[in-house]
């Protein structure tokens, strides 16, 4: 018998202390004691005497849903000495906030929950209908749709447009755009244009606009003269920007020659070589993120330039047939090197346009489950909710609770015009931050 050489392998976990039980700290607690109803010892029938009590096992139970009825009254006063010295009595009320709706059952919490439902969770209004049927409030999706139009019209739109004037004077922006369909419209399609601020802007937005067109013209109207940078698709239409200066998406190169690249193929393929450049970039990028923009900057123009010179003087020596899939991929590299190779001007740019692109899934996601808008107002209002929403979470709130909190309260200001009012109510205002979380 050969002797058996054995090996012993140790290693350390790291053990999560207490991970659960800070989770469940957080919840407000009920105590359910579970006591003998007779106590008296099974064995010899004697008195049994309570020593003490141990807590065996804590869990969290589900509390549907349910509406309350909170009925306003308003208290009058009369001033005796007025009241005295005129012919008519001196009567003075208490103030009473208005509801965003005059005579309507939709208070800022439910017209709230019905926008989350219906915009962060895609549940489309009739399915909405028969929850609030089961709870005992008998509204119906058209009631519903209405609500989120005139709360659009009377209390958002302003906030929106105040948003979009922030963004315009922000450096660099993301761009993107998705089909879409209306009812009312003549034309088969609408589109929905999406315009939002780099990841690293403090006072992230994003701004989504429904318009019939997909010409360059929509893009022209909305950013106006916008001078910045603008990281997008090569869509013909954000070419039509005189002053901006456009970042090609390498990602859309990546995908080009993934697509280009046979499922068997090896590394020595044309496709693979063309994949590997772009993940070279991709894997250089990565290793700078938590760098400073100066930093980034610097190591582009030492690492990432010359590689991407090489990636492009590659793309020139290829010769290959020009409709497939390999010359497609060639053909778009090289006929917008340039824009390609704006990255390398400014170290706060991005490789890519995923932000914009993952900014307009959200809503072809909702698009999937609501089908259509019946009306023009009605995609016009989804676009100005899911901006709200959707800048309200890149700030870290509790977006539901963001559209109560301004249904709640932008009916009560004199004035929505004022722009020293609207930011007030801004996502990264103090206030809000502590009220929406």
């Amino acid at each position: 018998m050969f002797p058996v050489e054995t090996e012993e392998i140790t290693y350390k976990r790291k053990k999560s202390k207490g991970k659960r039980q800070a989770l469940l700290a957080q919840f407000d607690s009920e105590e359910v004691h579970h006591q003998l109803e007779e106590c008296i010892c099974p064995d010899c029938q004697g008195d049994l005497k309570e020593i003490g009590a141990t807590l065996q096992r804590q869990e969290l139970v589900f509390i549907p849903a349910q509406l309350k009825r909170i009925d306003h009254i308003q208290h009058a006063y009369k001033c005796q000495t007025c009241s005295e010295k005129n012919p008519s009595d001196k009567i003075v009320k208490a103030p009473i906030p208005k509801a965003p709706l005059a005579h309507s059952l939709g208070s800022a919490s439910i017209i709230a929950h019905t926008i989350h439902q219906k915009f962060n969770l895609k549940v489309p209004n009739y399915r909405q209908e028969e929850d609030w049927a089961k709870m005992g409030l008998p509204i119906t999706r058209k009631e519903i749709s209405n609500w989120h139009i005139k709360v659009s019209q009377y209390y958002l739109e302003p906030l929106y447009n105040l948003l979009r004037e922030r963004l315009l004077t922000q450096p660099l922006l993301h761009a993107d755009e998705t089909s879409y369909r209306v009812l009312e419209s003549d034309s088969q399609l609408t589109y929905y244009w999406t315009f939002l601020s780099g990841k690293a802007e403090k006072q992230a937005i994003t701004l989504y606009h429904h318009d019939q067109r997909r010409s360059g013209l929509v893009v022209q109207e909305f950013l106006g003269d916008y001078s910045g940078y603008v990281h997008c698709d090569m869509w013909s239409a954000y070419r039509q920007l005189e002053e901006a200066e456009l970042v090609g998406c390498w990602a859309h190169v990546r995908r080009k020659f993934f697509e280009a690249t046979p499922k068997q193929a090896d590394n020595s393929s044309l496709g693979a070589k063309g994949l590997a450049y772009c993940e070279q970039l991709f894997s250089l990028e990565g290793d700078w993120e938590d760098l400073s923009a100066d930093e980034r900057l610097q190591k582009r123009q030492e690492e990432l330039h010359p590689l991407m010179e090489d990636f492009f003087a590659w793309c020139r020596r290829q010769s290959v047939l020009p409709g497939s899939k390999l010359g497609k991929a060639i053909e778009y590299s090289l006929k917008y090197e340039e824009t390609f190779k704006t990255i390398l001007k400014d170290g706060h740019l991005v490789l890519s346009n995923n932000l914009a692109e993952r900014t307009i899934k959200s809503l072809v996601m909702g698009r999937k489950n609501w089908l259509f808008s019946q009306s023009f107002e009605g995609a016009k209002a989804t676009a100005i909710i899911m901006s709200l929403l959707e800048t309200a979470k890149r700030h870290q709130l509790n977006s539901e609770k963001y559209l109560s909190y301004l249904l709640e309260y932008l009916p009560n200001e004199k004035t929505l015009v004022n722009k020293e009012v609207l930011e007030a109510y801004l996502p990264w205002n103090k206030v809000v931050q502590e009220k929406c979380k």
